[in-house]
């Protein structure tokens, strides 16, 4: 027992040492930037207070959050269809058709879908942003939908039908709720990919797609604002953190 306790802890510490080295240590060390010349907490009350910075944290919370929600309403039917009715082959070809677009680069496709919405007659900006991440992020949360309706035992359904519950109630209360702790994962990858991304607002955002991505990238590299930067990097990573935590516990709380 003890030699194999000793096994775990041995190939546990590379990793520690990866996350420690090349996350928290950056993280770190924006904490030293943010600090800047003006105090520590300077930067941080100037972030949140600063209208057109405030308006854009909001907007883009607002935004993502859209984007969350929509991938997972559409991404429910889509896992449900491929694991309840689909065959096998169907199964795997549509598997494939939505991994597929992860294998073309972001920039690719952010490009083909604003020369789509163009021909739509849609203009660059919030509009045009938010369709692109939901562009963008929708095949991670059907495959996170996926997940969790595979994972959910099919005597379970059969049960409930055997006792009299319908097909939409038996899914309703028993495969969404047992396979909520993958979709609440989906729907905050899929949200935190969304507040923090700069490519799809650079290319469809016009000048109102502004997003907190684009203005970390404004502040550090075009503005020169590395405390600002900085500071703005460590209060979404903390707010994603805490946002994380919270969906999880109560998926969790719910289950147990």
């Amino acid at each position: 027992m003890a030699l194999a306790r000793g096994a775990l802890v041995a190939i546990s510490i590379p990793p520690l040492l990866f996350i420690l080295s090349f996350f928290y240590a950056p993280l770190a060390y924006l904490a030293v930037f943010s600090a800047g010349e003006g105090g520590l907490v300077r930067p941080y009350i100037e972030v949140l207070t600063k209208p057109q910075y405030y308006t854009i944290i909001v907007a883009s919370f607002l935004s993502a959050l859209a984007v969350s929600i929509a991938s997972l309403l559409i991404s429910l039917p889509v896992g449900y269809y491929i694991v309840h009715s689909a065959s096998r082959g169907e199964a795997t070809l549509l598997l494939v058709l939505f991994v597929a677009p992860f294998i073309v680069d972001i920039l690719l496709r952010a490009l083909s879908l604003k020369l789509l919405l163009s021909l739509l007659s849609i203009k660059p900006g919030w509009t045009a942003t938010t369709l692109g991440l939901l562009y963008g992020n929708l095949p991670l949360a059907i495959i996170f939908s996926y997940a969790g309706m595979r994972g959910v035992p099919h005597s379970l359904i059969e049960a409930a039908r055997t006792m009299g519950a319908s097909q939409l109630s038996a899914h309703l209360w028993i495969t969404i709720p047992l396979a909520s702790p993958w979709l609440a994962a989906g729907g905050v990858i899929v949200f935190l990919l969304s507040l923090t991304d700069y490519v799809v607002p650079s290319l469809l955002g016009g000048t109102t797609g502004f997003t907190v991505g684009s203005l970390i990238y404004y502040l550090i590299l075009s503005g020169d604002r590395w405390d600002l930067g900085s500071a703005l990097t460590l209060l979404v990573t903390l707010a994603s953190s805490l946002s994380a935590f919270l969906v999880f516990r109560r998926v969790y709380r719910v289950l147990g």
